[in-house]
């Protein structure tokens, strides 16, 4: 498989002197979905904000077998990774029609509009997520599940090549998370997006949904590699704090917490 993505080193520290994240390395493989778990505040999301130089952290990383991260403009790294940050609603009540448009930003000057070419594009986008009815609606009027599909939308008429989403499935019922979820991975699979780094703090749904498992505490990496192999009690106790259990049905991994407290 092709690298597509490859981290090395990455640390940040807050202008506090607060460190953030500390050796931060893992390669993004084309077609894979890789999964940042950890319990909240352990760093998954400054990841994610160091990868798209929102904040600017120290280290290397690679695109494309390439070190191009450090010399890419915003608009170009906008055409590279597609960013889905956690659902939030817009105080401007933009149609969802013209809302999932303006990801092609990257692709215009400050006072230029989307031409008719990229609107048919977004119903098109539209048709493939089962979102064409919410396309008249305002962004208000959307539930968590719907906003979500529509954010991702918006990422994907971007045409980036990786897709970040953070937290993806947080706020949402069972029914709309697994929506979500296998419509990311329907997206990989297919070609849509080459590959996707997204955030969790659910394991269960990290086992269902991951290619490969970065474990993240206190902004290091604890384990990495395939669910099977890092999604294992002791693992999982360490950074949760929590005793699981982990077992296999159908070959699915599936990984339940026990209830209980541990010494962690």
């Amino acid at each position: 498989m092709k690298t597509i993505v490859k981290v090395d080193g990455l640390r940040y520290v807050y202008p506090s002197g607060v460190k953030a994240l500390e050796d931060i390395s893992f390669d993004l493989y084309e077609g894979e979905i890789l999964t940042l778990l950890g319990p909240n505040g352990s760093g998954k999301t400054t990841i994610l904000k160091c990868l798209l130089r929102i904040l600017k952290p120290f280290g290397a990383v690679y695109i494309d077998g390439e070190r191009r991260w450090d010399y890419l403009n915003r608009r170009e790294l906008a055409k590279f990774f597609g960013y889905v940050r956690q659902a939030h609603y817009s105080t401007f009540p933009y149609r969802v029609r013209d809302y999932i448009a303006m990801g092609r930003a990257p692709y215009h000057g400050i006072l230029s509009l989307p031409s008719n070419v990229e609107y048919i594009k977004v119903e098109e986008i539209a048709k493939m997520l089962n979102i064409e009815e919410l396309l008249e609606r305002t962004i208000a009027e959307l539930s968590g599940g719907q906003l979500q599909m529509v954010l991702i939308a918006r990422a994907l008429i971007q045409e980036a090549k990786v897709l970040l989403l953070d937290e993806p499935t947080a706020h949402l019922d069972v029914s709309n998370a697994v929506k979500v979820l296998e419509t990311v991975r329907k997206i990989i699979k297919e070609g849509i997006i080459k590959a996707a780094v997204m955030t969790l703090h659910d394991p269960m749904l990290t086992g269902l949904y991951s290619d490969k498992v970065a474990l993240i505490k206190d902004g290091g990496i604890v384990d990495y590699g395939c669910p099977d192999n890092v999604l294992n009690p002791d693992s999982l106790n360490f950074i949760y704090g929590v005793f699981f259990d982990v077992f296999k049905r159908e070959n699915r991994l599936i990984v339940l917490p026990l209830g209980e407290i541990s010494k962690y």
